[in-house]
């Protein structure tokens, strides 16, 4: 079937692309660098719409009237109209797009599992902007209230909190929070973890959330701790049974905070999916603890999975992008990207506790340990216990580790009480630049993996206190290793040398296939990405998961390589045709930093993603029939534009 829809219906985004650059066309089935991706397993989502309640609007560019909100005509002009207001299940607030209110928005009343109430906007532009005032502790609060929808806002300012979601009473269900900007939260000094960006968190030992969704957030700059925290509570013991439970982080960015990127924290069934955070763990002394990117603690039956990590530091230890911290309970790190790091890639933890089940397979790791103090401490893949923790049962398989640190430090260190039937380091890839390889105690078992050593200097790997120079020597001397490979290469390029490539190197420096692109190679100077998106917008105008996904992949990737000169396209193919201002609203909140509207290319109807790595010479250099996840797509252009000029890229990325 072909396509001929209104120019509206097939949006072309342009990254850093000079005016009238023409978008060649490919053929759509060449099968280079087709990548197939493993999804995790998801968390419990329900979607309800609102009904039979009224509708409320708030326009807080109008002067001073005394209007009943309820029409656009007669909008309340302040939030406090609308916090002095209790509002009843299926009830609707529109916001107006374009417009500033001022002070601390806290909204009352609660839906119904049958009647959500909604908050969201209208209108056509910018999302509406709330910014607290200079002594309101958070910019929008929810407190004892549940089965509300949140989507399409901007929330700026707070002293503690941008978005805060607690309450005293009970289980609080279905608080679902969509498409918001979440920014500056200034407090002055950190004074617990209970703080942050995006915090839904429980105010009483007894009191949690259940069905919780926090999708297609941008949260950055703070100094207090977190950028997005679900679960918590600083009550000390707390009993299983009040964990929340199935909660949902996806498609969000998270960047420039003092502590933990995005955290799950006692909850029962839960998942982080394609979600990035970078610049976290920015805090100058440590005061009240030690960060990470992207983790679970005291969670059970969670995974983070697709999710990209990226400069992450820590004022104490820590500092990775992926931690299984202690407490956890069938916890798994699923494909993602951590690179860049001063400390870990991945780590699993226990103390106190047992950790049980463990598993943590399929993740790429390139750069990590780039402290010297922490690389030695921690390895790229890290194992530890301590103050008598245990892990049960742990699987480490199908990792790709690009370990090139600062000294002669481990990518492996294990130092870790391990216990159970599957204790096992299998089918991981490992180069390095190190000659120290790994480091572990007896309790782990390694088969079948893949190491290459990069450099002159003379290979060993440590194994329960004894030391080995080759891997036949390790083998012999402990029966580890078998099926294991090694090789010893002088050149530095299989360990991903940080010297960028030479630009004339073109298609090749990719291994690019021969195919070349329709567009005469005059026309693409750079390295550049296309990619074709389907996109379906709900009725309200929010973005389907699918097409989010790859659409924070790409944006992330972006914000790293712009300074290198790779260029972006991204067609987003549509069935809205006749809904310019829904489709416009969705492209304008995405922050893309250049848009153009294109009419339909004509081509076959796209059911899934279709990306391609075009390289200078207009070869294709990689290209994926299906969602590609940061980890493909981040190795692919970093082979061809080496290590991301991180000097140059804007901490204010949206």
């Amino acid at each position: 079937m072909k396509r001929s829809l209104l120019c509206i219906a097939s949006v072309c985004v342009l990254f850093g692309l000079v005016p009238g650059w023409n978008l060649p066309e490919t053929p759509a089935n060449s099968g280079v660098g087709r990548v197939t991706q493993r999804i995790a397993p998801v968390a419990r989502e329900t979607t309800q719409e609102a009904g039979g309640g009224s509708k409320y609007y708030v326009d807080c560019s109008v002067a001073e009237k005394n209007g009943d909100g309820r029409s656009p005509a007669t909008a309340w002009h302040t939030l406090d109209a609308v916090n002095g207001h209790y509002f009843l299940p299926g009830d609707v607030i529109y916001l107006k797009r374009g417009t500033e209110c001022h002070g601390l928005f806290w909204p009352k009343g609660s839906g119904s599992a049958s009647a959500i109430i909604r908050l969201s906007a209208y209108g056509q532009g910018a999302r509406p902007k709330v910014t607290a005032g200079k002594g309101d502790e958070e910019a929008f609060k929810l407190f004892d209230q549940e089965y509300w929808d949140v989507d399409s806002i901007e929330f700026a300012g707070g002293t503690r909190f941008g978005v805060f979601v607690s309450g005293h009473t009970g289980i609080l269900h279905h608080v679902y929070i969509r498409n918001l900007l979440v920014h500056d939260v200034h407090g002055g000094e950190v004074k617990n973890k209970e703080s942050g960006l995006v915090v839904i968190s429980p105010g009483d030992v007894h009191q949690h959330f259940d069905d919780v969704l926090v999708e297609g957030i941008t949260a950055y700059r703070t100094e207090q701790w977190a950028g997005i925290l679900v679960g918590g509570g600083n009550f000390g013991e707390v009993a299983e049974e009040d964990w929340s439970t199935h909660v949902i982080v996806r498609n969000s960015v998270v960047h420039d905070v003092y502590g933990d990127g995005i955290i799950l924290f006692r909850v029962k069934d839960g998942l982080i999916d394609t979600s990035a955070a970078w610049r976290t763990g920015m805090q100058p002394t440590q005061s009240i603890g030690t960060p990470n990117a992207i983790w679970t603690w005291m969670c059970k039956d969670c995974v983070v999975s697709r999710s990209e990590a990226f400069l992450t530091d820590s004022p104490g230890v820590d500092g990775g992008a992926f931690d299984i911290d202690y407490g956890n309970t069938r916890n798994s790190v699923l494909d993602n990207y951590g690179h860049d790091t001063q400390g870990y890639c991945v780590a699993v933890f226990g103390a106190g506790y047992v950790t049980h089940e463990s598993v943590v397979e399929g993740n790429l790791c390139i750069n990590n340990g780039k402290s010297p103090r922490m690389a030695r401490y921690q390895g790229a893949i890290f194992l530890w216990t301590w103050n008598n923790g245990i892990i049960e049962n742990l699987r480490v398989e199908r990792n790709s580790i690009y370990w090139s640190p600062p000294g002669n430090f481990p990518a492996v260190l294990n130092r870790a009480d391990i216990r159970g039937s599957q204790k096992i380091f299998r089918e991981n890839q490992i180069y390095s630049s190190s000659p120290w390889v790994v480091e572990s105690n007896k309790e782990m078992l390694f088969e079948d993996n893949s190491y290459t050593t990069c450099g002159p200097n003379a290979t060993t790997w440590d194994f329960d206190s004894r030391t080995f120079g080759s891997l036949d020597e390790f083998r012999a001397g402990t029966g580890q290793e078998q099926g294991s490979t090694w090789k010893s290469d002088k050149d530095m390029s299989p360990c991903l040398s940080k010297e960028r490539p030479p630009a004339e190197k073109g298609a090749n420096a990719a291994g690019a296939s021969k195919s070349a692109v329709s567009t005469p190679p005059k026309t693409l100077p750079r390295w550049t990405i296309i990619s074709e998106i389907p996109m379906s917008l709900d009725a309200h105008g929010l973005l389907d998961a699918t097409s989010g996904a790859q659409l924070i992949v790409l944006k992330n990737l972006y914000v790293q390589f712009r300074p290198s000169g790779l260029r972006m396209v991204v067609t987003l193919e549509s069935e809205h045709s006749n809904a310019s201002e829904l489709v416009q609203n969705a492209i304008r909140d995405l922050g893309m930093s250049e848009i153009k509207v294109l009419e339909s290319l004509g081509h076959d109807s796209l059911t899934l993603p279709r990306t391609r790595l075009v390289a200078p010479d207009g070869s294709i250099a990689g290209e994926w029939q299906d969602f590609v996840g940061p980890a493909e797509i981040g190795l692919a252009v970093r082979r061809t534009l080496g290590e991301p000029l991180y000097s140059q890229t804007e901490s204010e990325a949206q």
